[in-house]
């Protein structure tokens, strides 16, 4: 069997290289703060960092040491101050819910039960299932600690198309080939479910907020009742930025909740919500839902799989695609747009909508795809192997890019600044 430790399982391999040692007493390379980097540690990270590397044999590994000790301590000292930030927390259940998240595509990625894994695992690593969910727990809990300092000092990072632009200007010749793209439009219609199902939802919303008027715990009932993803942790959803959510009814509620306070259940598009805001700035705020979908009947959605099928069997054109958005759509800026979609990498699709247009050729449209309540059609209007970015087609793409870049130095700038107020002893 293959190794099932791959790089794009990076934490948990890290996890494994480091304690999967010999009982010999190792030495310390770094202290930071109440943090410290083992030796063992160290030589793991370079062993990782030198992959990227084609010849190896030529570099000066002194140099290229000194130089990964740096980047371990600059991770350190992101955690220490996020450990000492009162507004970041992680908690058990991150923790736990992202472990299992990560067993769960080690399993799949390499079509493995439980036990087999454990097997392999001792095989390749010699340490025991439990021994490597322990270290993996340690190395996610400091991951979350600085993902959410990221969000922390990182979110309100504003751009303008001309920093797009330069970006762009400046690194155009050396930016990547984006691979197999399509340029896509889409109709969508709505379910709207029948007046009965949506008394059925309130009625349920509405029971389970007299349970917390009783003084019942909004944790427990999220875990009991609640029917989002989320409901195993509580209905925790961390920490929502202001303007980053496409449910306006949504965030206005969270932002206007003191911390403590719980809402009277309200709805949005998806279905009936109760939440509680935990902790709040002027920017982000941080809250646990109570969610309770509206789920349209069968014959409702079945009746708009057959409007689209009617539809797709009657577009012969993009024109008469376009004209169908405008009939249909009641959105007006939909309808402006006709739906127009651009170029989209293949694989930055959701799995379904790719799987839907994988064989299809240009002019082609998907069989009717369901998005929580919505229901779409895409036409496939070209398809290219291989494509260089651009501006117009890839503005979207182009303008993450950017935000990247000045995140990166705005990072840069933090650490650099933390590092002075850091304890830090290099003992190598």
């Amino acid at each position: 069997m293959k190794n099932i430790v791959t790089r794009g399982f990076i934490l948990l391999v890290f996890a494994f290289f480091i304690h999967a040692q010999d009982n010999r007493l190792d030495g310390i390379a770094a202290i930071i703060g109440d943090e410290i980097i083992l030796k063992s540690e160290l030589d793991a990270y370079t062993m990782l960092r030198l992959n990227d590397f084609n010849n190896k044999d030529s570099l000066n590994l002194s140099d290229f040491r000194n130089r990964f000790l740096n980047e371990l301590i600059d991770g350190k000292v992101l955690l220490v101050y996020a450990k000492n930030d009162s507004m970041i927390s992680v908690k058990d259940q991150e923790v736990d819910k992202a472990l299992e998240n990560h067993i769960n595509m080690l399993l799949q990625q390499n079509n493995l039960t439980l036990d087999s894994l454990e097997s392999e695992i001792r095989r390749q690593q010699g340490i025991s299932l439990t021994k490597f969910k322990t270290e993996a727990r340690k190395a996610i809990r400091e991951q979350l600690y600085k993902q959410k300092l990221h969000q922390s000092y990182l979110y309100d990072i504003k751009i303008t198309r001309k920093d797009v632009e330069n970006f762009f200007n400046e690194y155009k010749d050396s930016l990547p080939d984006v691979g197999e793209s399509v340029s896509l439009s889409k109709l969508s219609l709505e379910l709207k479910p029948t007046e009965s199902i949506l008394q059925d939802s309130y009625k349920k919303i509405n029971s389970i907020k007299n349970k917390l008027d009783n003084g019942e715990s909004f944790e427990e009932l999220a875990k009991k009742y609640s029917e989002g993803p989320e409901a195993s942790i509580g209905g925790d959803l961390g920490f929502i930025e202001k303007g980053s959510l496409n449910e306006l009814t949504f965030e206005e509620k969270a932002f206007k909740l003191s911390p403590g306070k719980v809402s009277e259940p309200f709805r949005t598009r998806l279905g009936f919500h109760i939440i509680k805001v935990v902790e709040k700035t002027d920017q982000k705020v941080h809250i646990r839902q109570i969610f309770i979908e509206i789920k349209p009947s069968e014959n409702e959605i079945n009746a708009v799989y057959a409007t689209l099928d009617s539809i797709s069997s009657a577009c012969k054109s993009k024109k008469d695609f376009e004209n169908a958005v405008v009939k249909y759509c009641v959105d007006k800026s939909t309808k402006s747009k006709k739906e127009y979609l651009g170029w989209n990498i293949l694989l930055s699709l959701s799995s379904q909508l790719r799987t839907s247009i994988e064989q299809l050729k240009p002019g082609e449209i998907t069989k009717p795809i369901k998005e929580n309540n919505i229901v779409s059609i895409y036409r496939i209007n070209d398809r290219k192997d291989n494509r260089k970015l651009t501006l117009e087609d890839d503005y979207k793409i182009l303008e993450e890019k950017t935000i990247d870049i000045m995140a990166q130095k705005k990072l840069r700038d933090l650490v650099e600044k933390w590092r002075k107020d850091i304890f830090i002893e290099i003992r190598i």
